[in-house]
């Protein structure tokens, strides 16, 4: 009994001997801090992270009309123009009548970039059944979709009954492809933008859309938050003119646009995967 209560004397003064840092050591369970974060767990959550902007990327690409409408665009142009397309995986091309056979070919083997042709481009001074005929040839031409300037100049005249009476032959003629209609708002009052509007709704219209590019200033955030609340839901908004940057582009998509027309759209992309680096 002596011999014992001895031991376990000398055992408490070997403990009371030993460094402050060993004595927490060894009250430690070995068990690692459940809390802490390993370096391969940090390493997957990284990767996830990474992945889940890699998706959101694609997702804000494929909101892209990859736009060329100028009239010195050659073919070689509107080629490369598709192969962008296919590479970044925009939405559509978006071309002059004359160019929508061309995409057809530079895209037979990607059906998932849609090709767009402009209708009544850029004025929209044009007759209706001048419009109705583009329209369909367009789409014989292999055209997936149609972005129609409305006729500025009934909008201006209040004449809304023939601005949707337009819309509405030009929807029948595109035979259930998505029409988009261009109000090119920064010619118009905030009444006139919100009754043409009001029209390409009622008259079946897939979009309405802000600009040509071709005149005033285009694309407004201010705009394109009316637009998305005059539709409500029923149609879509396609922000274009004068959309070259990615902050730009963001502010689209924040004001509430569905589609985005850009013939910045490379140099976009580009900006926006840098953000993975």
């Amino acid at each position: 009994m002596l011999k014992f209560g001895r031991k376990r004397q000398e055992e408490k003064e070997e403990s009371a001997a030993l460094p402050e840092t060993e004595k927490t050591a060894e009250s430690k369970t070995p068990a690692s801090d459940p809390m802490q974060i390993t370096p391969d767990e940090r390493e997957e959550f990284e990767e996830f992270r990474r992945q889940k902007k890699i998706l959101e990327i694609r997702r804000l690409l494929r909101m892209i009309d990859h736009t060329l409408l100028k009239q010195t665009a050659t073919r070689a142009d509107i080629k490369k123009l598709c192969e962008e397309a296919r590479e970044y995986g925009f939405y559509s091309v978006c071309v002059q009548p004359v160019y929508v056979s061309a995409c057809c070919e530079f895209l037979k083997d990607s059906p998932n970039v849609k090709i767009a042709c402009v209708v009544g481009f850029p004025m929209g001074e044009n007759k209706t059944e001048t419009k109705v005929f583009e329209t369909k040839r367009a789409i014989a031409d292999g055209a997936d979709e149609i972005d129609m300037v409305a006729c500025i100049s009934a909008v201006k005249n209040g004449n809304f009954a023939y601005v949707k009476r337009e819309i509405r032959q030009i929807v029948k003629a595109a035979k259930g492809n998505p029409v988009k209609v261009i109000l090119e708002t920064s010619l118009l009052t905030r009444d006139e933008m919100v009754r043409a509007a009001v029209c390409a709704r009622d008259a079946g219209a897939a979009f309405v859309k802000t600009s040509t590019g071709y005149f005033g200033e285009g694309a407004k955030a201010e705009d394109v938050k009316l637009l998305k609340q005059t539709v409500d839901g029923k149609c879509g908004v396609k922000a274009s003119g004068g959309i070259k940057t990615a902050e730009k582009f963001r502010e689209m998509t924040e004001a509430g646009a569905d589609r985005i027309g850009t013939s910045s759209g490379k140099e976009i992309a580009e900006t926006l995967r840098k953000g993975l680096q």
